[in-house]
């Protein structure tokens, strides 16, 4: 199906459950039942007939059930409401699957030669044409209520008309407008697709998806019962079914056919989906079983269809809509088989289906007594129904989780224990009283065990007559009047289905669970697996893995698509053992991100697989095919086919499971080189020269964290922390801004709800920090001695600190990256990643190059980061180092030189890449893999003495490859990826940039602005000793003040930096590179560019009016209570005073014009005045703006984030996010 008939079925599917929706919210009203408002009592319903009272009782009772399986009232007649019009809109698109596919007469679709109705309804019309012209729609609401119950006797779960969302009906109108949608909107080609099913499915809930998605990730809260069905299903695309069914049910077919295992009929063989959906897997499995029958030549053609229903295919949902469909998409499978060969369609009393819904909701109380109470003298099924109803209790939430056979099986040992005392006590009476006088026979009679006995006595006839027994009790009430007693006994019947189908063991279990991980599961979900599944209990999806095995008979099939986090992950080793202990992994397609077209981004991961249950073939190779690079579904169905066909291909990986046994974890990185793997052999692992490890976890960072610059410079070290955290890429030397709360040791941190402290007694110890993040961008810098450090973060830290500048030179090699990589492929590098990571200490010489590479790369590394601002160690520009009455040539000068340590650091670290090869024995294959996989550079041996430099040849760098290195310098690559990119010697490279001066009109403009961030700064005498700024406040229009502005002190600055005869020519030099006047970007981008390099916490703050008539800066660090009264009462009431004198100065002007009826001095002194009026007009909203805020009483120790909000509304542009609005005034308004 393309994405042009999708996008078709989705509109459409989503129009028509907004119509069907709306009308039965109204046809509800009508029964005086509504969503957010009291019921209107029945007895006060005037207009109601005795069946409509009915209805309204049976309603209730309906709802009532619903609230009693954990719905809220007005959320119980919602979900009432999309049950009723889903069954509808279920039954309607059957109808037209079934006209298209010509199982039916055409019943929906009109034609104009039958008087625009359908060929049955034109039928019905003539021979019922008095009552249907009573009738709006012609009679058609009435002729499809008795198809529905004419299919009702073959299909009953979706088209009975008795069940509790059938009391009521849409409006003809309704029925029309869907029917003409579906028939109009949606083209045959898709009705013909057996697929068309499971997208209706997933559309349906698209609404309630994008609900939950934004409460689950938006608000942070919890998955509700309801709302795990919209969550956590998502219609699984044909090939990946494909291939997950062949691969299953298809091997073991070939294999019993092959001999290579036990003979078994086609009509033994059992598969079971637990989280069947709407049936995918089951509608695949249906044709492959159909093939299997026709080979083994046992049955007609006519008899298959119904023997694989009654036989092979077994199916587990919560969400009973989803259930529906796929008793619907299975009827017209044997319905289409059939007449395809010819035979009766007519499936009435034929059709035999083993699916259930897990959304039993058992009613406790008196009809539960009255139950037990009656069957109180039958131990057996007593228990049975205790044991039913203990776990059953919210079987909607657990779905196919429960396991009531762990109770029954010993019960039903029981039930057959008692069978076999009674039958063997009796046989060796009947025995004794026959042999009388006859010893040895005796003797021989009474040699037989109990044991003995039972084995070779089959109990399968007596518990299936248990199991009939109980069903017979249910079924029994349901045919009661009482419709609570029939809803009581239909829940409880569906229990004993589903407990029919958990007592059985699987051939084949396939499936695509839920992916749902703990921190988004409710209470009792989560209690309940963590009780139940303590080695899976991750994720939903982990648990599924374990749930599937427990299913599965021993050397069945296991076949799922899951989330490929379990593979790699740490916290996922139990799921690994639990699979590799218990299971031979035969197949596994490694999928990676855009599996499925309907999501989008790289959030979902995933890996299908086939697992062989038992432990006698774990040595067997399994093959492992790696797709997770490819970015498109389609593509990876091609390359996928492509892989299977061929005998070699390089996506296609065997090994045996017991070779993950090599890496701490048993990671699945199937795809390790056999170089790899020795390595990880031959060498200790990290673990055993240092310990890593994460750090606290805040519980509230917003409130314990700030940036450096937020907080008062003395009470860094008192009451805030340097403390580390991930962060962006930085190898050996890294800025870490962050500073924490942590005054009188962490008290209030560690007393905080939600807070973790984790590993304290490595808090401000030197060692090497790394982001939790890192992927193929893994990289590792020092962590100074006064630091702490969070969870986002994992830090090693050596045991013996003589290898720590070598283990840090190793950590950042090609190499490390590669093998942490390859031991957890996902984004994340945890301290058990890095534990594992194989390490070796070289001897004196090799470990002192690497150490000394090391070293040097650290201090160039620190120079960069001095020359950033926002850095902790920020030393200033070069500016000081170039002295010169040229700004361009400085700036230039500033360029190179960083040009110049990059060079330095790029070099050193290509050649301590080369050692570490060398220290590994690496052979020169894998060295090319490695750097080709990373997109990094091969060292040469020039650069083992890089700094001998010889002369530059730079013949290689044509005009076509100069603009192209220019381009990749304006988009702001670095100059180590521009030479991987151009294929070019990095050194030459390098060589070309420094001698011919290449600079982009980019890194000049950020290099000018950097000097113009500095220079406010020591305007605002952060850093230089230039002059007292007392109250922190700039203004920015000299023409009003007494005083300086911005402009004008910046202007001094360039005197003193470039001296008085040439500080006008710098300025022009300043605007030309700005492109604008120092004025206007001082009024427009310097802010937005100060809130940028500031990370959202700027310090230098433009208020301004909302047409920015008067506009200032304000230093953060120098806010008081008097700020906004200083700004209010000094700069702007100059400001509206210098105006109002001139607007009344004009006014006069413009009076004595027009009286001396000089019309163009009239017009020059009405434009002057309009401009003051609106200038005017301007200051007075700041100026009440202002009154407003006021009194405004900041508070520095709570961070730029607390004391800018406030003040938003007279910035120049607001920061804040409207979340952070929200818990800032949620915050304020509890003080």
């Amino acid at each position: 199906m393309n994405s042009e008939q999708k996008k078709a079925i989705k509109s459409t599917i989503l129009e028509c459950r907004d119509i069907l929706e709306k009308d039965i919210e109204q046809v509800l009203i009508n029964y005086g039942i509504y969503i957010n408002k009291d019921w209107v009592n029945l007895r006060d319903l005037k207009n109601l007939t005795e069946e409509q009272e009915n209805n309204r009782k049976n309603i209730e009772k309906a709802i009532e059930k619903l609230e009693k399986g954990g719905f809220k009232r007005d959320k119980a007649v919602i979900e009432y409401i999309k049950e009723v019009s889903y069954t509808y809109l279920n039954r309607l698109a059957a109808l037209r699957v079934m006209e298209v596919r010509g199982l039916i007469d055409e019943i929906l679709v009109p034609r104009v030669e039958y008087g625009n109705k359908s060929f049955i309804n034109s039928r019905f019309y003539e021979v019922a044409r008095e009552f249907c012209k009573y009738e709006t729609d012609g009679g058609l609401g009435y002729l499809l209520n008795i198809m529905f119950n004419e299919i009702s006797e073959e299909i009953k779960i979706l088209f009975n008309t008795e069940d509790e969302y059938s009391f009521i009906t849409p409006s003809s109108a309704s029925l029309l407008k869907v029917i003409e949608l579906l028939c109009t909107n949606i083209d045959e080609d898709s009705w013909r697709q057996d697929e068309i099913i499971g997208w209706i499915y997933q559309y349906f809930n698209d609404k309630e998806k994008d609900d939950v998605f934004d409460r689950l990730y938006n608000k942070k809260q919890k998955i509700y019962v309801e709302d795990i069905p919209a969550a956590t299903q998502l219609f699984t695309p044909d090939w990946i079914v494909d291939w997950i069914v062949d691969n299953s049910l298809g091997s073991l077919w070939d294999e019993i056919k092959q001999g290579k295992r036990e003979n078994k009929k086609v009509e033994d063989i059992k598969l079971l989906d637990p989280c069947c959906g709407s049936g995918h897997f089951l509608v695949k499995a249906f044709d492959l079983f159909y093939e299997m029958y026709v080979e083994e030549g046992l049955y007609t053609k006519e008899e298959i269809p119904y023997k694989i229903l009654e036989n092979n295919l077994y199916g587990i949902d919560i969400d009973l809509r989803a259930v529906q469909l796929t008793s619907l998409i299975l009827f017209i499978k044997v319905k289409s088989s059939l007449k395809e060969n010819g035979f009766n369609t007519n499936t009435k009393g034929k059709l035999s289906v083993n699916l259930v819904c897990a959304d039993a909701i058992l009613l406790n109380g008196k009809r539960l007594e009255e139950l037990k109470e009656k069957h109180k003298d039958n131990k057996p099924i007593l228990k049975m129904i205790e044991i039913i109803y203990e776990e059953f209790e919210d079987v909607r939430l657990k779905g196919s989780l429960i396991q009531p056979e762990k109770k029954l099986f010993p019960l039903f040992e029981e039930y057959k224990n008692r069978i076999a005392l009674r039958e063997l006590s009796k046989v060796k009476k009947t025995k004794k009283n026959q042999t009388k006088g006859q010893q040895n026979l005796l003797e021989e009679t009474n040699e037989i065990t109990f044991s003995e006995y039972k084995s070779q006595r089959n109990f399968s006839k007596e518990e299936r007559e248990l199991m009939i027994s109980l069903d017979a009790i249910y079924s029994e009430a349901i045919r009661a009047n009482d419709i609570s007693r029939q809803l009581f006994a239909s829940e409880a019947k569906k229990s004993v289905k589903l407990v029919d189908i958990f007592m059985k063991q699987y051939d084949v279990v396939v499936t695509n669970p839920p992916y749902m991980g703990k921190r988004s599961m409710n209470d009792k979900l989560k209690n309940f697996i963590d009780n139940v599944y303590k080695d899976s209990n991750n994720d939903l999806y982990s648990v599924f893995i374990e749930r599937c095995i427990s299913l599965t008979r021993v050397n069945g099939f296991i076949g799922m698509i899951t989330q490929n986090t379990f593979m790699f992950i740490t916290t996922y080793k139990k799921v690994r053992n639990l699979i590799l202990d218990n299971t031979c992994i035969r197949e596994l397609v490694h999928l990676g991100p855009k599996a499925f077209e309907d999501i989008s981004g790289e959030k979902v991961n995933t890996v299908m697989f086939i697992l062989e249950k038992g432990t006698s073939n774990v040595n067997k190779i399994g093959k492992y095919i790696k797709l997770d690079d490819i970015k498109l579904s389609s593509r990876k169905m091609q390359v996928l086919k492509e892989a299977v066909n061929k005998e070699k291909d390089e996506r296609v990986f065997h090994m045996s499971q017991s070779d993950f046994d090599l890496i701490e974890g048993r990671s699945f990185v199937y795809w390790m080189d056999s170089e790899i793997r020795d390595i990880f052999k031959t060498y200790k692992p990290l673990i055993e020269y240092a310990k890593p490890v994460v750090g606290f976890q805040s519980g509230k960072d917003a409130y314990f964290f700030r940036y450096f610059w937020e907080v008062k410079e003395e009470s860094i070290g008192n009451r805030w922390f340097h403390c580390a955290k991930g962060g962006e890429f930085g190898r050996y030397y890294k800025s870490l801004p962050e500073v924490v709360l942590w005054e009188n040791n962490g008290k209030e941190l560690k007393e905080f709800k939600g807070s973790v402290i984790r590993n304290e007694s490595f808090y401000f110890k030197r060692g090497i920090s790394s982001s939790l993040l890192g992927g193929l961008n893994y990289s590792a810098r020092i962590l100074p001695d006064n630091y702490l450090f969070n969870v986002t973060c994992v830090n090693v830290f050596p045991y013996n600190y003589d290898n720590f500048n070598v283990l840090l030179g190793i950590l950042n090699s090609s190499l490390s990256v590669y093998m942490l990589n390859l031991i957890n492929p996902t984004l994340s590098i945890t301290p058990g990643t890095l534990s594992k990571l194989p390490i070796t200490i070289p001897e004196s010489d090799e470990k002192k190059e690497i150490e000394n590479l090391t070293l040097t790369c650290i201090e160039i590394q620190k120079k960069l980061v001095s020359i950033d601002e926002t850095s902790i160690i920020f030393e200033g520009p070069f500016l000081n180092k170039y002295k010169s009455v040229n700004l361009f040539e400085v700036l230039i000068n500033e360029i190179l030189e960083e040009y110049l340590l990059n060079e330095v650091l790029d070099i050193n670290s290509i050649v301590i890449d080369k050692y570490i090869f060398d220290l590994y024995e690496v052979s020169e294959k894998l060295r090319e893999k490695v750097l080709s996989e990373l997109k990094r550079l091969p060292c040469k041996e020039e650069y083992l003495c890089h700094f001998k430099k010889e002369s530059a040849n730079h013949e290689h760098i044509n005009i076509e490859l100069h603009e192209k290195i220019l381009d990749y310098l304006t988009k702001g690559y670095s100059i180590y990826d521009i030479a991987f990119k151009c294929n070019l010697d990095i050194k030459r490279l390098y060589d070309y940039l420094l001698s011919k001066k290449v600079y982009t009109n980019v890194q000049l403009n950020k290099k000018l602005k950097d000097v113009i961030s500095y220079f406010v700064g020591v305007i605002f005498n952060r850093w230089d000793n230039f002059e007292e700024n007392t109250d922190g406040i700039l203004p920015l229009d000299s023409s009003i003040y007494l005083e300086e502005d911005i402009i004008e002190k910046l202007y001094r600055l360039i005197i003193l930096e470039f001296g008085e005869e040439n500080a006008d020519n710098v300025i022009d030099e300043v605007e030309r590179i700005l492109g604008t006047s120092i004025h206007s970007y001082f009024m427009g981008e310097f802010f937005n560019d100060h809130v940028l390099r500031y990370k959202k916490r700027p310090i230098y703050w433009h208020i301004c009016s909302p047409k920015k008539t008067f506009n200032c800066f304000l230093y953060y660090h120098k806010l008081d209570n008097d700020t906004l009264y200083k700004v209010k009462s000094i700069y702007l009431k100059q400001m509206i005073d210098r105006y109002e004198e001139d607007l009344k100065y004009y006014t006069n002007q413009l009076i004595e014009a027009r009286t001396k009826g000089d019309k163009s001095k009239e017009k020059d002194f009405k434009n002057k005045c309009s401009d003051l009026e609106t200038k005017l007009e301007d200051l007075y909203i700041l100026d009440k703006k202002i009154m407003e805020i006021l009194p405004y009483k900041p508070d520095i120790d709570k961070g730029v984030l607390y004391n800018i909000i406030p003040l938003e509304p007279i910035l120049a542009s607001p920061i804040s996010t409207k979340k952070e609005r929200e818990d800032y005034y949620k915050e304020v308004g509890k003080q």
